[in-house]
C-alpha cells in the first residue's frame, strides 16, 4: 500500500496546477488529480499538469472528475444527454491517460430526490457500466465506483447488485472513509460486498456530532475505526493506494495537512 495526496484537499484555496507544484513541494511523491472544469481536460493544460508531476517526480495515480457536469447523464435514458456524456467521457479519460493515471474515481447518478424510495433498473445500468467501464479500459484506466453517500453507491449491497449485470471485467471500487460513514454504514461492510475489487481508498476521518450530524475530520483526529481497517485491508490483501481527501475546512496549515499524510503513511507502512 502506498499513501498519496489528492489536489481536492486545496479546493477552493489553490488551482490544480499550483496544488500538484504543493504537493510536490511537500516531497509527496503519489497525487490524484481533482478536476475542477471542463478547462482542466484541454491538452494545453495536461502539459502543464505533467510537467509539474515530472518535475516534482510526482506519479498521477488517479483522476477524479468534476461529476455532476456529465456523470448523472452517463446513465440517463436521454439519447442526446448520454451521447454528450460520453462525449465528455472520452475527455476524461483521455486526461487521465495523459498524465499516465491508471484510476477514474466515479460516482455516477445523485440520489436527490429522497422523498421517493431508490429504485435501481439493474439490468440497465449494468450494461451502461460495462460499457464505461471497457471505454476506460481502451485508455488503460480502471473505472473504480466510489461509494458516496449521496448517489446511488451509498448502501453497500449496490456493488453486489451491479456485478450481477455487468460483463465487463474492468469495474472496480473505491472506498470513501467518510462517505461510508456519512451513508451510515461500517466501512468494512462496503469492503466485504466489493467481491475482491476495491482498488482504491480516500482518507479521512469524521465525527458525529449532535447538532451537524456526520461530519469530516483530519485522519486520525475522529472516530474512524482505523484498527479495523488497516485489519480489513491486510485480511483482504488489498494492495491498491490510499489517497488523502480532506476538505480546507478541516485544517489551517500546510504543517497540519502535512502531519495528516504523515499520520496516515506511518500507520498504514
Amino acid at each position: 500500500m502506498e499513501v498519496g495526496m489528492s489536489t481536492a484537499c486545496f479546493f477552493g484555496r489553490l488551482l490544480n496546477e499550483e496544488a500538484l507544484q504543493e504537493i510536490g513541494d511537500m516531497g509527496i511523491h503519489l497525487a490524484e488529480v481533482f478536476f475542477a472544469g471542463q478547462c482542466e481536460y484541454e491538452p494545453s493544460f495536461l502539459h502543464k499538469l505533467r510537467r509539474i508531476a515530472r518535475e516534482k517526480e510526482i506519479r498521477i495515480r488517479s483522476i477524479h472528475a468534476f461529476t455532476t457536469q456529465f456523470e448523472p447523464q452517463l446513465l440517463s435514458v436521454h439519447p442526446r444527454q448520454y451521447g454528450e456524456a460520453f462525449e465528455t467521457l472520452h475527455k476524461v479519460l483521455a486526461a487521465a491517460q495523459m498524465l499516465g493515471a491508471d484510476t477514474y474515481v466515479f460516482h455516477g447518478p445523485p440520489y436527490l430526490k429522497t422523498a421517493r424510495k431508490l429504485h435501481i433498473d439493474y439490468s440497465r445500468v449494468g450494461r451502461t457500466v460495462s460499457e464505461i467501464a471497457d471505454l476506460a479500459a481502451d485508455y488503460g484506466v480502471r473505472l473504480c465506483y466510489e461509494t458516496v453517500h449521496w448517489c446511488w453507491y451509498q448502501f453497500p449491497d449496490f456493488a453486489p447488485r451491479l456485478l450481477e449485470h455487468v460483463s465487463s471485467d474492468n469495474l472496480y471500487f473505491t472506498l470513501d472513509m467518510k462517505q461510508a460513514a456519512q451513508s451510515g454504514y461500517d466501512m468494512n461492510e462496503y469492503i466485504d460486498k466489493m467481491n475482491g475489487r476495491l482498488a482504491h481508498v480516500h482518507v479521512c476521518d469524521f465525527r458525529v456530532d449532535d447538532q451537524e450530524g456526520t461530519v469530516p475530520a483530519m485522519p486520525m483526529q475522529g472516530q474512524a475505526d482505523w484498527n479495523g481497517l488497516r485489519s480489513k485491508l491486510h485480511e483482504t490483501g488489498f494492495d491498491g493506494d490510499l489517497m488523502l481527501e480532506v476538505y480546507t475546512r478541516d485544517y489551517d496549515t500546510r504543517e497540519q495537512l502535512w502531519e495528516s499524510y504523515e499520520a496516515v503513511r506511518s500507520y498504514f507502512a
